[in-house]
C-alpha cells in the first residue's frame, strides 16, 4: 500500500499551494482520497497545528513556514 503524500508535504514540495486546502478537504470529505486516515493526518498536521488552523485558517501559512524552517535546520 502506497502512502498518500500529505497536503503539507505537497505544499513543501511545491506541488500544492496553501490556497488549495479547501479543495483537498472537499476531496477527503467526498471519500475520493485517503479514506483510511483522519483529515488531520491527511493534511499532515499535528494536533496542535490542526487546532490552530481550525481557530484561524490564516494560520496555515505560518504552519507551512515553520515546517520549511525545520527542514532547513535539519539539513544544515
Amino acid at each position: 500500500m502506497s502512502k498518500v503524500a500529505s497536503f503539507i508535504d505537497l505544499c513543501l514540495q511545491g506541488a500544492a499551494s496553501p490556497e488549495q486546502i479547501d479543495s483537498y478537504v472537499s476531496q477527503w470529505h467526498a471519500g475520493k482520497i485517503a479514506l483510511d486516515i483522519e483529515l488531520r493526518d491527511f493534511l499532515g498536521m499535528s494536533r496542535q497545528e490542526y487546532a490552530e488552523w481550525l481557530r484561524d485558517a490564516n494560520a496555515l501559512h505560518s504552519i507551512i513556514a515553520a515546517r520549511k524552517l525545520r527542514q532547513v535546520g535539519n539539513h544544515a
